[in-house]
């Protein structure tokens, strides 16, 4: 955003000074202050009509990035200054807050009470061309991660985890 501002030199009637006239070598101090200083300010500048209408209202944080000074005979003592603006935002990291509500299902368990005479009973697998070990622990404990329950338990018949044959006849533990 940029515009020209005419800082008079010279007390004029018609002029409204807020806090007493001051010269315009006071404001450029004051421009050179907000350029240097490199802090973003707060630039406000309205416009009303003579019964009080609004015609535009700017109000944003802004830096000083470049005036120029120019002064002409023609303007007498005064002073026009052209302006350069630029919108400061404010950076920061943005941050949220997230809750994650688990479900935790309640553990039931329940035993079966077995008679002490009796074993439990022994599951196994026989080999079909096509399997694999990870293909056995998948379909019996649901995960072929597994597969060294299996391996393990039949290491006597099992050399290698990935070497199996058609016939061989797994205990599933």
């Amino acid at each position: 955003m940029s515009f020209d501002i005419l800082l008079p030199n010279s007390h004029y009637p018609f002029a409204v000074y807020k806090n007493s006239f001051q010269p315009a070598k006071y404001f450029l101090e004051e421009i050179e202050k907000l350029k240097t200083g490199m802090q973003p300010f707060q630039f406000i500048v309205s416009r009303k009509m003579p019964r009080g209408k609004i015609l535009y209202d700017t109000n944003m944080k802004v830096t000083i990035e470049d005036y120029t000074i120019s002064e002409e005979a023609k303007e007498g003592f005064d002073v026009k200054v052209k302006i350069k603006l630029k919108q400061y935002r404010d950076y920061a990291t943005k941050t949220m807050q997230i809750t994650i509500k688990q479900y935790k299902p309640i553990a039931v368990q329940t035993t079966v009470p077995r008679p002490a005479t009796t074993a439990p009973a022994v599951r196994t697998y026989t080999v079909k061309k096509g399997d694999c070990l990870w293909k056995i622990a998948k379909k019996y404990y649901g995960n072929g991660n597994q597969y060294m329950k299996i391996y393990n338990a039949n290491k006597d018949k099992i050399k290698k985890p990935r070497l199996i044959y058609p016939g061989q006849v797994f205990v599933i533990p």
